[in-house]
């Protein structure tokens, strides 16, 4: 895990990037209501193009960071390598996608400023970001299917579904809670702000649960694998932070949304709850958000690390041409065992077909062969 480490962060970094482009625009389209526009999209559309630039630098940093992981070298060869990784690899000809979506994002974000309506500008900017979201599925683990099959519209799917998510509660946390209580909004817009993002954070957990289901069984196939192997042992710490974000989002829907929308509808007149609930139920939903984002930065976390290990049915597939099986050992009635064995010339050789089966392989010895290390035998036992 810890040679992985540097490119399970850099995955994180542009994957965090994305979100943060995603959540903006998704607040400015679905989720600012008319009313307040004129109030938030100048502020939204600044966090757009900060959010932009990070995406330009992540995109950057993971073209070199995958430069470093396919040809083995350092840094300071990065420029030897690069031009043969974008020419040669499926990852950078896909990677290739990327500056041409940034450049027409930049020029939209520019063209956007001077707008009255961005709406418009932020769907095209959605639209570009959803293009680059795509290249992260194309050169994971669901391009080993192949080029445009479904494992890969799944998982882009998935990915979009969880930076809105993830997105559009981090830009209320940090963009609009703060400013809304200073806003002349009356009650009704503000509740009407919190019923929207309620319905988009909704809409967007419900794909993320199909889609997520959809690629658990995929790439786990069955319960026992996500039990005894470290990517289900991952995807089972990614899936209890995303109860915690939903027990979170479940809270603010069903217990303080319907307490803020009641104090906006007994506005002006006499109310049926005591003063000042509207305020405290807006002040325990801002807390909630704030820590939900929390969770959410640590799923993404998460699952940057399982798009740097091998999931089961990959590495069954991978291990298979290497295992004989055994001679079956006597064992009581009733009992089912088969124990295999392989032997292992030297570690690198599934290391390489690890890292390399999604990217690609240089066309060219990237360093002189490894001194073999002695052979090593290991026993894989599975209970059937």
């Amino acid at each position: 895990m810890s040679a992985h480490t540097p490119y399970i962060a850099l995955s994180a970094f542009d994957i965090v990037a994305l979100t943060l482009v995603i959540g903006p625009l998704a607040t400015l389209l679905w989720i600012v209501p008319q009313d307040a526009r004129e109030a938030f999209q100048a502020r939204l559309w600044r966090l757009t193009g900060a959010a932009l630039f990070v995406l330009t630098l992540s995109s950057i940093a993971l073209l070199v960071g995958r430069t470093v992981e396919m040809s083995r070298q350092g840094l300071g060869k990065v420029a030897h390598w690069l031009p043969l990784v974008l020419r040669e690899t499926p990852f950078g000809h896909v990677w290739l996608l990327r500056p041409i979506m940034l450049v027409m994002a930049w020029a939209v974000w520019f063209i956007g400023r001077n707008l009255e309506r961005r709406r418009a500008a932020a769907a095209f900017l959605f639209a570009t970001t959803a293009v680059i979201a795509f290249t992260r599925s194309a050169t994971g683990h669901p391009a080993d299917q192949g080029s445009w099959t479904l494992p890969e519209w799944v998982d882009w799917a998935h990915l979009v579904s969880v930076s809105v998510w993830a997105g559009v509660v981090f830009t209320m946390s940090i963009a609009i809670f703060p400013r809304l209580s200073r806003e002349r909004l009356s009650p009704s817009v503000r509740a009407d702000f919190i019923a929207r993002l309620s319905s988009v954070a909704t809409a967007a957990l419900i794909c993320i649960l199909v889609t997520g289901v959809l690629s658990a069984y995929h790439y786990i196939g069955t319960l026992a694998a996500l039990r005894t192997s470290t990517y289900g042992h991952i995807l089972l710490v990614k899936l209890a932070l995303v109860a915690v974000a939903v027990a979170l989002g479940a809270a603010n829907r069903f217990l303080f949304v319907p307490r803020i929308r009641a104090g906006a509808a007994t506005a002006g007149r006499r109310p049926l709850r005591p003063p000042g609930t509207d305020e405290r139920a807006l002040g325990l939903l801002m807390r909630s958000t704030g820590i939900e984002t929390l969770f959410l930065l640590a799923t993404l976390a998460a699952a940057a690390v399982l798009l740097h290990g091998m999931p089961p049915r990959e590495m069954d597939h991978a291990m298979g041409g290497a295992m004989a099986r055994a001679p079956r050992p006597a064992h009581p009635a009733g009992a089912r065992r088969v124990t295999l064995r392989r032997t292992l010339t030297h570690r690198p050789q599934l290391q390489r077909l690890i890292s390399t089966v999604r990217y690609g392989v240089l066309p060219t010895r990237t360093s002189a062969p490894e001194t073999l290390r002695p052979r090593r035998s290991a026993t894989i036992k599975v209970w059937l």
